[in-house]
């Protein structure tokens, strides 16, 4: 070996020691990293920020975790005594997230400039690096160059320097990067929300510096036709560039899952390939169809769906029921009275899906007695549970989904009485047009134990009913409910949609031509439509496996292990420049940048190792 190759050599071992030590020394770690080029994601935080956002810096591991990626947390000024080019070297991706990073010191420029160059990728979310240790806020945001453009203005505008305005993506291609699904679209294409419209979202007024129109991929839009850049992603140095104009945590944070989630895919999975876990179930699509039964006059609709085909057993659907003899007041006698007249209607249903607790005994009732607050916590249990206990008299199995009547879900008291009543799954009306997570409300995690399952609607509508009553076309309908089998299927996704059998009617032939093609593309082994009960119970299970990604200039190694077993489990691997790899016990499909491996035997532990070789030639190539 060359005198200047030892030098080299004692020179980087030096300096990994010392990221060890001093670097790491006060570094939480999430997930099992192995070896030195594989350190994964890094939130960087500061103190002050930590402290008065408690719950933003939680939103963001909670879904990285969900995600399938491997992160650390760093604190901002133990980040920047880190060598850059060894950074870069490790693959490292470094988030400076909303409202936990806003002092970040201004030598962090200097850092990011060093470390674009080498390689690095960084994501800079709204007033990342705006203030100084003492608080006040910079004349320019720390990345400012590297984001082109300055997001803090408040030297100059003072209280003007934040406004709130509509989010609208460029175009159909950058909808489909970052999977928006149609249905959160308003008719004038921006992001909105089930019964709200159009949502408005905070954003800093800016000042462009450099920043290309190609690089930015959305905007946030002003009632007098101004705009601001909400979204950019571009190239510096040798690395990339995300800046969000959006403070994603804070919305995870307070109930708003989708636009950190989607943010999160499009950069890391997208943009930069980056190794990980698939949360879905063998790495397919799926779909959760969730029916709710309220009281008699869903009688004639039950029967109507079974004559016409619109229960299939070739699709097992979340049929949830209210089970009590009344809907509005007690001897009202117009409930679905499951052990009585209702009977014969739940031993139909049972054999299409997996039967399900709607609110606590009269559905009307119990959705107003919440909403008034009549009901407290004793009065939920109670109710919550005879309506179990009745429909697990006629199923003969535990009862372990749930969902709202009327949406009346007040959080976080009801998912804690599911959470005491051990239930694993609930539909959800916030998040909405998310996929099932564990949601977070008023900047807390509600549960580690019951799932969110957030309704996917159209505009501001979710059931058929709705849709029926605001004029929404068979045209429109089919549009809406085929694209979302395609928008599972492509993203690799769990979505949930729901409504009555009683509201069929408008639809049905649409409707009856949505199951056929749910029915192909399930027969193709490309989608799955189960209970939400399937869904959720995968993904804690999921949540356990151990992920580790080790990389070197010859071979890509990872190793999976969950004592639970890791049968359904998907790896998405970078695959560019390698040959197709085999692997016994492993389903194995290449797609988009990726080597997707999922584990087809219930092993508790298992190792993949790529070798890196010459590029394919055309011939090789997938």
């Amino acid at each position: 070996m060359k005198k200047n190759n030892k030098l080299t050599v004692i020179i980087t071992l030096t300096l990994l020691a010392a990221l060890l030590y001093f670097g790491w020394k006060n570094v939480e770690i999430s997930g099992r990293i192995l070896g030195e080029k594989n350190i994964g994601v890094l939130l960087v935080y500061d103190l002050p920020g930590l402290s008065a956002f408690p719950g933003v810096l939680p939103a963001y591991e909670s879904v990285l975790k969900e995600e399938g990626v491997i992160y650390r947390k760093i604190e901002a000024t133990r980040l920047v005594t880190l060598p850059p080019k060894i950074m870069a070297e490790g693959n490292a991706v470094v988030i400076f997230p909303d409202s936990v990073a806003k002092a970040i010191p201004k030598e962090a420029a200097l850092w990011a400039a060093d470390y674009l160059e080498a390689g690095g990728s960084i994501m800079v979310v709204y007033d990342a690096g705006v203030k100084d240790k003492l608080g006040h806020y910079l004349s320019q945001g720390v990345f400012s160059e590297q984001c082109g453009l300055n997001y803090i203005r408040y030297s100059s505008l003072k209280d003007a320097s934040y406004a709130s305005g509509k989010l609208k993506f460029k175009d159909q291609d950058a909808l489909k990067y970052f999977e928006i699904p149609s249905g959160k679209l308003s008719p004038a294409g921006f992001i909105s929300g089930y019964t709200y419209g159009a949502l408005d979202y905070p954003v800093a007024m800016t000042l462009l510096m450099g920043v290309t129109p190609d690089e930015i991929l959305a905007h946030s839009c002003f009632p007098d036709g101004s705009r601001q850049p909400a979204v950019v992603i571009r190239k510096n140095g040798n690395g990339n560039v995300f800046y969000a104009n959006i403070p994603l945590g804070y919305l995870k944070a307070y109930g708003d899952d989708l636009l950190l989630r989607e943010c999160l895919r499009a950069f890391l999975f997208k943009r930069l390939t980056l190794p990980h876990l698939v949360n879905t179930p063998y790495g397919k699509g799926g779909l959760v169809i969730n029916w709710h039964v309220d009281a008699s006059p869903d009688y004639e609709g039950v029967l109507n769906a079974y004559k016409k085909k619109l229960l299939r057993e070739t699709i097992t659907y979340s049929i949830h029921i209210t089970a009590g003899d009344f809907r509005d007041r007690p001897g009202d006698a117009i409930g679905f009275d499951a052990e009585g007249k209702g009977l014969k209607y739940v031993e139909l249903l049972k054999a299409f899906g997996t039967i399900g607790c709607h609110g606590g005994w009269g559905h009307n009732w119990f959705a107003e007695n919440v909403e008034n607050k009549t009901f407290g916590g004793k009065e939920i249990r109670e109710y919550i549970k005879k309506n179990k206990d009745s429909l697990e008299r006629l199923v003969d199995y535990k009862i372990d989904e749930y969902s709202a009547p009327s949406g009346m879900h007040p959080q976080p008291e009801m998912t804690k009485a599911l959470e005491e009543g051990k239930y694993c799954a609930y539909y959800y009306d916030g998040d909405t047009g998310a996929p099932p997570n564990r949601t977070f409300f008023d900047g807390k995690m509600v549960s580690d134990k019951v799932i969110a399952f957030p309704i996917m609607p159209l505009f501001k509508y979710a059931s058929l009913y709705e849709m029926s009553e605001k004029g929404v076309t068979s045209e429109e309908m089919s549009a809406w409910l085929n694209g979302i089998l395609g928008y599972i299927e492509g993203n690799r996704t769990v979505r949930l949609i729901y409504s009555h059998f009683r509201d069929i009617g408008p639809y049905e032939k649409v409707f009856g031509e949505f199951l056929d093609n749910i029915e192909t593309l399930q027969a193709d082994g490309k989608i799955l439509v189960k209970p939400m009960s399937y869904f959720a119970k995968f993904l804690q299970r999921y949540l356990k496996t151990e992920f580790s990604y080790e990389q070197s200039r010859s071979r890509q190694v990872v190793r999976l292990k969950n004592r639970e077993g890791l049968e359904g489990i998907t790896v998405a691997i970078p695959s560019d420049n390698t040959y197709l790899p085999k692997h016994d016990g492993f389903l194995l499909k290449e797609e988009k940048g990726y080597f997707y491996f999922t584990e087809i035997e219930n092993m508790q532990e298992q190792t993949i190792s790529i070798d890196y070789v010459n590029p394919r030639t055309e011939g090789e190539k997938k």
